[in-house]
């Protein structure tokens, strides 16, 4: 294979060099020249996360992905938006008509997967529709799928196919939501290749430009950059963290009847103080999040030193100071009347509970913190 400006990698999109190890797109000279050019090729950084399975961050500004990102909206194209059912506000692109113009959009909510079995999808799709409509989305179509477990993959490419209007598809949403393994699935449909093509990995931002794939109608689907959200937690989090804080299958619901001033540490992520509740005091809290995630209970009384003492060892993740989080700070929900809601922790999971109640949650300053009503 000769080396010309062309040459993309297979896995992230960018342009593959060979002078600059500690840039993106970089592959030594004499792989290249041994590569076979009907074989995909893979800049270093992809093929240590697939072979290795190496956490490869990259210091581009979120600014640089919307950039590329938006060159959609000069384009006639479908826009599939993908968006995490556990976490809808914190995965939604507020800017998404901005960045894609006058295209016209699929949801696919992504992940369902995780959901708990005996939890009525139709209602989940309602509820995303509706706050699809609370940001001033207008879709074509709406769909629970996952791309992890194979889910209603078959009933999204049909969508695709009837909206495509013989145009090209872009794959849309922030980080860590599912892009790649989505277009993964789909390639393998429509090519009868057995094996991803695309990069998956559990770092954010591991798609670096627009990877395309043509079809047999002459039209190309695209994976595209995730825009990464400053809010997420997963923007904070080393490659053992991550793992140990993404869900990877159906969460378990873990349920504590909390008396007034208890706290819940989830890990050593985030502090949940139980105030108040109802007129008997105790309430029940469903908590989501992933299961590799260990629950510790205390008094609120004992919360501070605990958490100061039992860091790194009892509560982890984090492992050690070296995994430096930014500050802690408090979000206070006192909610009266009735009702069911979760308190999100965006990227994390959430807490399901019902008013009446008085709830403060410890989280760092950076990281989204939001009520919303209660979605199982």
């Amino acid at each position: 294979m000769q080396l010309t400006d062309d040459i993309k990698c297979s896995g992230c999109g960018v342009t593959i060099q060979t002078e600059y190890k500690e840039k993106e797109g970089f592959i030594p000279k004499h792989v290249v020249l041994k590569h076979d050019e009907n074989e995909p090729i893979y800049c270093q950084r992809c093929f240590r996360i697939r072979n290795y399975q190496e956490y490869a961050s990259n210091d581009l500004a979120s600014e640089d992905y919307i950039k590329v990102i938006s060159q959609i909206n000069t384009k006639d194209s479908l826009i599939v938006l993908i968006v995490d059912i556990f976490d809808f506000s914190g995965s939604f692109l507020p800017n998404i008509k901005r960045l894609t113009g006058q295209n016209d959009v699929i949801l696919a909510a992504n992940k369902v997967d995780l959901l708990p079995s005996s939890v009525n999808k139709e209602k989940i799709l309602s509820w995303v529709n509706e706050l699809c409509q609370d940001e001033g989305l207008q879709v074509l179509d709406s769909i629970l799928i996952s791309s992890k477990k194979n889910i209603y993959i078959d009933e999204l490419l049909e969508l695709i196919k009837k909206y495509k209007n013989n145009r090209d598809v872009y794959i849309v949403g922030s980080s860590n939501v599912g892009k790649s393994k989505l277009v993964n699935q789909i390639i393998r449909r429509l090519s009868g290749v057995e094996k991803d093509v695309l990069t998956v990995s559990y770092a954010p931002n591991t798609t670096l430009n627009f990877v395309g794939f043509p079809l047999e109608d002459g039209t190309t689907i695209y994976d595209t950059p995730g825009v990464l959200n400053k809010h997420q937690y997963l923007r904070y989090l080393t490659k053992t963290s991550l793992k140990q804080s993404i869900p990877q299958k159906e969460i378990k619901a873990q349920i504590y009847q909390l008396d007034p001033e208890q706290t819940l540490f989830i890990g050593g992520l985030a502090r949940f103080d139980f105030l108040a509740g109802d007129k008997c005091g105790k309430s029940n809290v469903v908590l989501y999040f992933s299961n590799n995630l260990s629950i510790h209970r205390t008094k609120l009384e004992n919360a501070d030193k605990l958490f100061e003492e039992k860091r790194y060892t009892l509560l982890t993740p984090p492992y050690s100071p070296n995994e430096a989080l930014p500050r802690f700070v408090k979000t206070d929900f006192h909610m009266r009347g009735t009702g069911k809601f979760d308190i999100v922790i965006s990227g994390l999971g959430f807490i399901s509970v019902r008013a009446p109640f008085h709830i403060v949650v410890h989280a760092p300053v950076m990281v989204g913190v939001y009520l919303r009503k209660a979605i199982i």
